[in-house]
């Protein structure tokens, strides 16, 4: 199958996935008891200015209707109101969203680095101290949450010893960059502010690192099961027997097909990291989406709790489209296979 109609298949079949993600957290948003309009307005509000309300955010209408309704207004960028903040939910997303992402960037570049050097080294000395080593801090990588690593290490590296700080995302004095991206770290340096930069990376590292170690050691464990498992394949003895360097068939003929289980799951846990940033975000008060969304859901405002849903799940499918394409790309056999 020709790369183009294999991602196009992707495409398609992501769109299809979103629809209807968008349907069910819809129809599930207006079955909860709880009247949203009741909680946007004074408990004195007289009933006719209630009704006034419904009708004009169409919720005197059937579902379906409302669905559509609500659909065309998402292609307009326009996501409904919050009862929280009270105002749009699109001005919130465009607040709150790209603080998460920068600290979903952080730790998707630590999670990366981390697994890959870790699954390596696991996998090239089976059975020795580094083995070990490794396997001892990949088990506990996977048994503890993250909301766990974030509390430890508040507790310890920034209360205790004093080493990064604990809350927020930038101190206090420092100069905060003009707002261009909406992104704290990547504006700070296009206004040429590097000790913001600095200041933004000490606050994020923290959390960024207890966001990645889940994901690093499961994609670890991945890398080093896939090394030993192709190691056993006859044409690497072959490759042994002919003479060739080990650094040669270690990077060439072995690591190639051992990483292909890790990317996939890697993918999956960089797009759970929007999820799993939730409680993280939390115990350091970081300013981003995660955070709100947790307000959001505690005070039921509906609009951005679907908006939280559906930004997930958008992640989740470009993620998984990327994963998909990478891994064809590495081993063309799996792209092949689906014509």
């Amino acid at each position: 199958m020709d790369m183009k109609k294999y991602i196009g298949k992707r495409l398609f079949w992501a769109v299809i996935s979103l629809i209807g993600l968008s349907m069910f957290i819809f129809y599930f948003g207006r079955i909860i008891p709880g009247d949203p309009i009741r909680m946007m307005v004074d408990p004195r509000t007289p009933e006719s200015v209630v009704e006034e309300l419904q009708r004009s955010l169409a919720l005197d209408r059937p579902i379906y209707t409302q669905y559509f309704i609500w659909l065309r207004r998402v292609f307009q960028g326009e996501l409904g109101f919050s009862i929280v903040t009270r105002r749009s939910v699109t001005t919130d997303v465009k607040r709150y969203l790209p603080r998460t992402l920068e600290l979903i960037f952080y730790a998707s570049l630590i999670q990366i680095v981390g697994s890959f050097l870790l699954g390596i080294f696991a996998g090239s000395n089976i059975n020795k101290w580094q083995d070990h080593i490794t396997r001892i801090f990949s088990y506990i990588g996977v048994s503890i949450p993250a909301f766990v690593f974030a509390l430890i290490f508040q507790l310890v590296l920034a209360h205790r010893l004093g080493l990064f700080p604990g809350t927020g995302a930038l101190t206090r004095g420092f100069p905060v960059p003009t707002e261009r991206t909406g992104f704290l770290g990547l504006d700070a340096l296009l206004d040429g502010h590097i000790n913001t930069f600095i200041n933004f990376v000490h606050h994020a590292t923290l959390p960024a690192v207890a966001l990645a170690i889940p994901g690093m050691a499961q994609v670890a464990r991945m890398i080093r099961s896939g090394m030993i498992t192709i190691n056993q394949k006859e044409y690497i003895s072959m490759a042994r027997g002919f003479g060739l360097p080990e650094r040669t068939i270690r990077f060439k003929y072995l690591l190639r097909p051992s990483i292909i289980p890790g990317v996939t799951v890697l993918g999956m846990q960089i797009a759970m990291m929007l999820g799993n940033a939730f409680l993280v975000e939390m115990v350091f008060r970081w300013p981003g989406f995660s955070r709100h969304a947790i307000n959001a859901m505690l005070s039921s405002d509906l609009n951005t709790i679907v908006a939280t849903v559906m930004i997930i799940g958008i992640m989740f499918a470009i993620i998984n489209i990327v994963v998909d394409t990478l891994v064809a790309y590495i081993d063309p056999r799996i792209r092949y296979s689906g014509s």
